[in-house]
């Protein structure tokens, strides 16, 4: 992109920021180990990002970010050396960078440690914790576990994680939304997977009451991980504190995971694109013949045929017929985009509450919440909790 449109201009608001950051870092010191100083850091970052979002809106480039801080700390640990032991909070920052960073990131924060180690005199570099060397080095542990809420487009993805020889073992939660974009709406760090599950359905709502963490047997489970959007072209503005906390956690994650199903013989699936080349001849076929056994009539095929490309265009393998509120809500605002006089947004428009009943009578959804989308697609608000990620 660089050779391109030129080099990219550094965002003004990179000094104050990652200066902010540093003056705060003495909050690591108070951890007494891998995972709680990984939590601290991931919260620390996320705080400031969560900031950056809602107050800078512009210059969002968080992984150049991520390595100007890297940088940063370096240089701040080598200016406070012998200066009453100043030099420690970014030193302990970096080792939680190596644990929360994508791999890239990551390893720019070991070279840097790398670097700084080189100043530090040999007692002051012995006297720090053990156990500050295993951040880098936590891993998956192949243990992987699922949920869906009661539509079929919210997902739970359990998955276990430790240090070596079995410290601070924990499971982290990946909350995916595929209503419209397949986005993260929420992640974090839990002690087993039941406690994770119940954060799940709690922050869900009644439409996960009946979901139990099952075993991923296959990886074609995981789509919805490999299939996650999470990175700085993805921001909309919106991201909750879950999001930021893990904006870098949940693709280093990703990452661990990929390699601890590997070393268990299975390989995640490839991402491919969820646009183009999608058939909707079977969907808009079987929705007319519905229409037409329903109510005697023929529905417009030019609009049935738009419904359906809305519709399957981006959908996840797995969820053609999911027809949750927020998914209806989603295909309400890409309607509003078309020419409004339009005969076929008029059409369109009109079909769209019986588009979503029907797909959740092919999902077999329970009435009651079959009736929650339907009252979204006729242009209600619908509950807040109901797959709509935005609703923190």
């Amino acid at each position: 992109m660089e050779s391109l449109a030129g080099p990219r201009q550094r965002p003004d608001w990179f000094d104050s920021s990652i200066t902010g950051v540093l003056d705060r870092a003495s909050v690591v010191l108070a951890t007494r180990g891998p995972r709680e100083l990984e939590e601290a850091t991931a919260e620390l970052l996320g705080a400031e990002l969560h900031r950056i979002i809602h107050e800078e809106r512009q210059g969002l480039l968080f992984d150049w970010w991520f390595e100007q801080l890297v940088e940063a700390a370096a240089a701040r640990i080598r200016v406070e050396i012998g200066r009453d032991g100043a030099w420690q909070a970014p030193w302990w920052l970096l080792h939680g960078l190596t644990s929360i960073g994508p791999p890239s990131l990551s390893a720019a924060a070991r070279t840097a440690l790398g670097r700084a180690r080189k100043e530090l005199r040999g007692e002051a570099h012995q006297a720090q914790p053990e156990w500050l060397r295993l951040l880098p080095r936590i891993g998956a542990t192949g243990e992987v576990w699922q949920m869906r809420d009661v539509y079929g487009a919210r997902f739970a993805v359990i998955a276990g994680f430790g240090y070596p020889n079995g410290i601070d073992r924990s499971v982290f939660l990946f909350d995916i939304d595929a209503c419209g974009l397949v986005e993260l709406v929420s992640a974090g760090v839990f002690d087993d997977v039941e406690q994770a599950a119940a954060s799940w359905r709690a922050r869900v709502g009644d439409a996960a009451d009946h979901a139990t963490p099952g075993p991923v047997e296959r990886t074609e489970q995981l789509s919805c991980l490999v299939h996650c959007d999470i990175g700085d072209a993805m921001i909309k503005g919106t991201e909750s504190r879950a999001v930021t906390d893990n904006w870098f956690r949940a693709r280093r994650r990703t990452q661990d995971l990929a390699q601890g199903l590997r070393r268990r013989g299975m390989a995640l699936p490839a991402a491919r694109s969820l646009f183009g080349d999608v058939d909707i001849e079977p969907m808009a076929e079987a929705f007319i013949a519905w229409h037409r056994r329903t109510y005697g009539t023929e529905p417009d095929p030019e609009a049935v045929d738009a419904l359906a490309a809305e519709w399957l265009e981006g959908a996840l393998p797995g969820t053609q017929h999911a027809a949750s509120p927020h998914r209806a809500r989603y295909l309400r605002t890409l309607i509003a985009d078309w020419i409004a006089e339009d005969p076929v947004t008029v059409a369109a428009k009109a079909l769209l509450p019986e588009w979503v009943r029907w797909n959740g009578e092919q999902a077999g959804l329970p009435e009651p919440f079959r009736n929650r989308a339907v009252a979204v697609a006729e242009g209600g608000p619908g509950p807040a909790t109901d797959c709509c990620p935005d609703a923190e």
